[in-house]
């Protein structure tokens, strides 16, 4: 029952840009998507694969970002890394800087700790300042997460505190400096996640990034790492 409840709040998020065809003043404010890909052969077979979409739409006062982010890895055919992860935020505008917001993520990491993870919070959030060149962006909100060892029960949920950063840089006409920090805490564990990473223009649609992520639970189940790494280089596209 609470898998339904939190799934059925993530997709809130999308309904709302499916309502908003119809209102006026409504625009895209960004839809990226990115892949990349890698492989090699010889003495170890290994293939590598990451992708993603993300996508905002603005109308009047509400504004709507959707996301899906996917990594897949293998070697000598056998996965070593499948992640997949959806979210979704909805907010209402409060004055040119301040919102509030109504948000969900869902992760599933056969390769984790845990089987899956789902977070759900509302809160307020602060633009210092948002141009082409320069950004800071934050986000506090209380929820509730579920964190499962198996698709029947759970381990470890309850009341969660969260807080994102958002922090982007123009550093030369094509080159900007993006760090995106995500905190999840509940009382048996505090989730970070902080992707930091260098976007180089192609041009007016294509660019190239290169992400490092780090992935931190300060408590997880026996036998398994507090924190996880990942560095991709991935092809970008902005229609």
């Amino acid at each position: 029952m609470k898998k339904t409840m939190l799934i059925t709040g993530l997709l809130l998020g999308s309904v709302t840009v499916a309502l908003a065809d119809d209102a006026p003043k409504s625009k895209w404010t960004g839809s990226t998507g990115y892949l990349g890909f890698s492989t090699t052969g010889g003495n170890t077979d290994t293939e590598s694969l990451t992708t993603g979409l993300k996508v905002k739409y603005e109308t009047g006062k509400w504004i709507s970002d959707i996301g899906l982010d996917i990594l897949r890895a293998s070697a000598n055919n056998i996965d070593t890394a499948e992640r997949y992860i959806l979210s979704s935020k909805t907010g209402y505008k409060l004055s040119d800087n301040d919102y509030i917001f109504y948000g969900s993520r869902y992760e599933k990491d056969n390769f984790s700790a845990f089987d899956y993870t789902m977070t759900t919070s509302a809160g307020w959030g602060h633009k210092f300042y948002d141009t082409e060149t320069k950004r800071l962006i934050t986000e506090v909100g209380v929820g509730y997460k579920v964190q499962a060892l198996d698709i029947d029960r759970s381990d470890v949920s309850g009341i969660a505190f969260t807080g994102k950063v958002d922090y982007m840089r123009q550093l030369t006409d094509t080159m900007q400096f993006i760090d995106v920090l995500i905190v999840e805490a509940i009382s048996d564990n505090t989730y970070f996640q902080n992707d930091a990473g260098l976007s180089l223009k192609v041009s007016d649609k294509v660019n190239v990034n290169f992400v490092h992520q780090i992935k931190h639970n300060t408590d997880v189940p026996a036998g398994f790492d507090n924190t996880d790494t990942l560095f991709a280089i991935n092809l970008g596209y902005t229609f």
